[in-house]
């Protein structure tokens, strides 16, 4: 009966791993547990069924003991191998990189309007980090263009396109669309950091979530 031992420590630390997920300090049926946790772990939501049989399983062989210490079944290696395979996924979720590995399109605060647009045309992007030299500055938004150009447009009438990128950013633009995360974090720690905050345009990758280092990738609303 070695292996029902080990199922169902496995199974234990899965079931304390989902408390701590849903942030659930008290007692919740398994199912329910199930049910919120699917929301915040791919893993959690791509095993979801399985889990559930594994729950029924272990009921059994807590509550239904042949006499102390005898359990009624013992599961299969396989099985075994399954559920600390579920584990694994579970506790340690997808991270973020290299999934969102792309090369970032950025800008100098001195570029023109102009050169913005033309990216925008042939990247279909709407995202842009913006840097003086190589320091970061803030990150100018598709969305945010076309608020400045309908506020702005009658005083620019000549020289629209040649207006560079710092005079939106010094009229329009606050330093709370965005934040620097580790390559590390996980998809759905990203997720729920966009669904808590709304103003957040970009989450922007770096080895260690610091501004100073190069991109590795940008993650948008769209992307989630």
């Amino acid at each position: 009966m070695e292996n029902a031992e080990k199922f169902l420590a496995t199974f234990n630390r899965i079931h304390q791993h989902l408390n701590h997920l849903i942030g659930e300090n008290g007692y919740l049926p398994f199912y329910e547990l199930l049910e919120r946790a699917e929301k915040r772990n791919d893993a959690v939501k791509k095993h979801k069924q399985a889990l559930q049989i594994f729950a029924d399983l272990r009921n059994v062989l807590v509550h239904n003991k042949w006499k102390p210490g005898v359990y009624l079944a013992d599961p299969t290696d396989e099985i075994l191998k399954e559920i600390e395979q579920m584990e694994e996924e579970i506790s340690h979720p997808t991270a973020i990189y290299p999934r969102f590995k792309r090369n970032v399109i950025t800008f100098q605060e001195t570029d023109s309007l102009q050169k913005v647009f033309e990216k925008i045309k042939l990247e279909k992007a709407g995202h842009f980090p913006i840097y003086q030299q190589k320091q970061f500055k803030d990150v100018l938004t598709a969305k945010g263009i076309i608020y400045w150009i309908a506020k702005h447009s009658y005083d620019h009438t000549n020289n629209l396109l040649d207006v560079q990128i710092k005079d939106i950013l010094e009229k329009e633009y606050s330093s709370d669309n965005y934040l620097f995360i580790r390559q590390g974090m996980p998809i759905q720690t990203a997720s729920d950091l966009m669904i808590k905050n709304k103003k957040l345009e970009a989450l922007m990758i770096t080895e260690n979530g610091k501004s100073t280092e190069n991109l590795l990738g940008i993650i948008t609303p769209s992307d989630l």
